[in-house]
């Protein structure tokens, strides 16, 4: 788990996919076989959870001869029909000789207004300036460049062209929690306090930008770890709907939040506006009694955290924010085990001194 300022745990997003090839006679029809990447197990079917999701395929032809050479497909799009995935309104077959290269991207777009629709050449993927703020549903994709192709072959699931698809964009989750709610000091008293929480606003954070990926000799994607946001958008995000208390368990705020990938040396931060309650049980008999209260009071604090400099390409980042309810020290110790460490509050003592006492002779006569 990796930790920044509220804490922020890192954690590779999964994908995968799925198809069939359908033969008839002779004739091999070219069908795809579609994948999410996972790096830990096996590759998720892109039919769980894209099955909606039609992506767009480009293809270039590689004959024995090279004056053969013709691109195959270009922006073709491609649907599920149960139970493979095949291009829509068009049939391809493979041809008699020779091989096929093919990038895809997802989801499909013909104009780029519901979708980035990248420029895809045999040996690159530019995506224009997209905004993410704008379109807060898509998930970009790219998929890894398949070579020297003669015939629909089993990689995943099923049989057809193995396509294996990345993130292209940053998946963000936000949780709060109260550090702790009671602290019962040696003297038996106990002080607790109830925080509640009417605002928490993410402000300049980077909305739009561009991305370019080059094919590395090896066939992999030579890609950025975030997008090119020059001159790109900034905007501030609330993720509070309503006033919540806290009850020291992680409370959930906003999940699966899609962001474009982005360095965080931009001063992105976070506002949370808190009203805290402190009450004090002296064991008389009464109960807790509330001793002071501090209204609305604006905590800040970097995501960067000091730890994390950027949110990288096909990340899913979760922030903890974590609210002390007095100052506190941070200690080494995690005793309920949520990858925080715990935060103990600072005790009021005194410093006690006495100044030397000011002489002073008054030269004045009293009469009596």
């Amino acid at each position: 788990m990796k930790k920044i300022a509220f804490i922020a745990a890192l954690a590779i997003a999964a994908l995968a996919s799925c198809s069939k090839s359908i033969e008839d006679g002779f004739k091999s029809e070219i069908a795809f076989q579609v994948a999410r990447h996972k790096t830990v197990t096996k590759a998720d079917d892109y039919k769980d959870n894209y099955q909606a999701v039609p992506f767009g395929a480009y293809a270039w032809y590689k004959g024995v001869s090279a004056s053969d050479n013709a691109e195959f497909m270009k922006n073709q799009k491609v649907s599920f029909s149960d139970p493979v995935w095949k291009p829509e309104g068009t049939t391809y077959y493979w041809p008699k000789s020779g091989s096929i290269d093919f990038i895809c991207y997802s989801p499909y777009t013909a104009d780029g207004t519901n979708a980035p629709l990248p420029t895809i050449t045999e040996d690159g993927i530019s995506y224009p300036a997209w905004n993410v703020g704008a379109h807060p549903d898509v998930d970009v994709m790219y998929a890894d460049k398949v070579t020297g192709l003669k015939n629909n072959t089993t990689t995943y699931y099923y049989n057809g062209v193995p396509t294996l698809f990345h993130h292209a964009l940053a998946k963000v989750s936000f949780q709060i929690k109260q550090s702790y709610m009671s602290v019962t000091s040696d003297t038996g008293d106990i002080t607790s306090w109830v925080i509640t929480v009417s605002d928490i606003v993410l402000t300049d954070i980077l909305t739009s930008g561009s991305l370019n990926l080059t094919l590395n000799p090896d066939g992999t994607w030579n890609k950025p770890s975030v997008w090119d946001s020059t001159g790109g958008t900034k905007e501030d995000i609330d993720l509070l709907n309503s006033d919540i208390t806290l009850d020291g368990s992680n409370q959930g705020l906003v999940s699966d939040l899609m962001i474009l990938p982005q360095s965080l040396t931009d001063g992105q931060k976070v506002t949370i506006t808190v009203t805290i309650e402190t009450y004090r049980d002296l064991n008389d008999g009464n109960g807790p009694q509330l001793v002071l209260t501090e209204t609305n009071i604006p905590i800040e604090g970097l995501l960067s955290g000091g730890t994390l400099d950027h949110i990288g390409i096909n990340q899913n980042v979760t922030y903890t924010f974590n609210i002390t309810p007095s100052l506190g020290t941070q200690t080494t110790e995690d005793k309920d085990g949520d990858g925080i460490p715990d935060m103990v509050p600072t005790v009021v003592y005194f410093d006690p001194a006495v100044d030397e006492w000011e002489n002073i002779t008054v030269n004045a006569g009293i009469n009596i």
